[in-house]
């Protein structure tokens, strides 16, 4: 029941709210008109999980005035401490961000250039503001995006990682708004042709030093960083294990084990001879010397994993373990593959029994 602080006052607020707690305050309004709109605004504002603006009135950091004011000019983030965090200089804000976005050094380098060529191709200038994210056209710069698919989403995946991480939750209402307006494009699924004799013929046309590593990245999906990473503390020589060190995914984290007969390479690969760049030199050379598809990258011996398992009968839930995927869809592209390839063999068999 509404009732006044005072005779002639405004009306009294007194409500509770999970994860706020009480808020018991004057509400502002003269009238029963105005005491239900304060009131229905703080049912919106839980609705919408708008808790920091609630904790703000329950601490009398702003007025339920100030508050209903701002939702009528849609400007709530303006209440809070988002305001500061948005009205920062993006590109200050993005500089300062980028040693700390990712764990690995290759994942902070594609951040790094994601957001070069967005600030290129965005328009915005050197005092723009992180609000100013919110008013590009997203649908522009997704159609002059010069790049491959791939390299587009590596863009998508910068801002919305920058937002979560600047905002402090990803679902914070701002980062759901811009990522909201910022097309996605489909990619092409990637799961290159290396068979096992192709791969050995590369392996054996690299330096002998560095085919420990490629070997090893065949054998177990991790992905260059995590292998990169890895110490011989990692290593579990009584099992044929190597702890992963958790990188991208909170399944990251893992043990991957090795069949025993091919665990000489495991221990020689460990640690890595050599750093990123050098090893990717010593991939695309030996492509070239095995006179190989010189397009074939390092993280696709990571889908030699998933694909000879596969092609051996090994059940798709046991590969999506062994890769750490997130869902049954990552590993079943190898199950198409192999699909594919039966066909195939169906076709021709049907062929060459009628052929003259």
């Amino acid at each position: 029941m509404a009732h006044r602080t005072s005779k002639g006052g405004s009306y009294r607020i007194d409500r509770m709210f999970p994860g706020v707690g009480r808020i018991a305050i004057a509400s502002g309004a003269t009238t029963k008109a105005g005491f239900k709109a304060r009131n229905g605004l703080l049912t919106r504002l839980y609705d919408k999980g708008r808790l920091d603006i609630l904790r703000a009135i329950k601490a009398g950091e702003t007025t339920l005035t100030e508050v209903l004011e701002a939702d009528r000019s849609d400007d709530l983030d303006s209440l809070t401490g988002d305001r500061r965090v948005l009205s920062q200089n993006l590109w200050d804000a993005v500089e300062a961000w980028l040693p700390k976005s990712a764990a690995s050094r290759e994942t902070r380098r594609r951040y790094e250039v994601s957001f070069a060529k967005l600030r290129e191709r965005s328009g915005l200038k050197a005092t723009a503001t992180v609000a100013d994210l919110e008013k590009l056209d997203w649908k522009r710069i997704e159609k002059e995006w010069p790049g491959s698919n791939a390299d587009y989403n590596h863009a998508w995946r910068a801002v919305s990682k920058f937002l979560s991480d600047t905002m402090g939750d990803v679902h914070h209402p701002f980062r759901r708004r811009v990522m909201k307006e910022v097309p996605k494009r489909k990619e092409v699924e990637r799961v290159p042709d290396i068979n096992p004799e192709l791969f050995w013929r590369v392996v054996n046309a690299a330096p002998e030093f560095v085919r420990a590593a490629f070997v090893l990245l065949a054998l177990t999906g991790l992905r260059v960083g995590e292998y990169l990473r890895l110490t011989k503390q990692d290593l579990l020589p009584s099992v044929c294990g190597i702890r992963v060190p958790g990188t991208k995914t909170a399944e990251s984290a893992a043990t991957v084990y090795v069949d025993e007969r091919m665990w000489p390479w495991i221990e020689a690969a460990v640690p890595a001879p050599v750093k990123y760049g050098w090893l990717r030199k010593y991939w695309k050379r030996a492509l070239n010397a095995a006179k190989a598809d010189e397009t074939l990258r390092l993280h696709d011996l990571r889908h030699c994993t998933g694909q000879w398992a596969i092609n051996e009968g090994v059940q798709e839930a046991k590969v999506q373990a062994t890769l750490r995927h997130t869902t049954p869809e990552m590993t079943r592209r190898y199950t198409r593959q192999k699909d594919k390839g039966e066909v195939a063999t169906a076709v021709a068999n049907v062929m060459l029994r009628t052929a003259s």
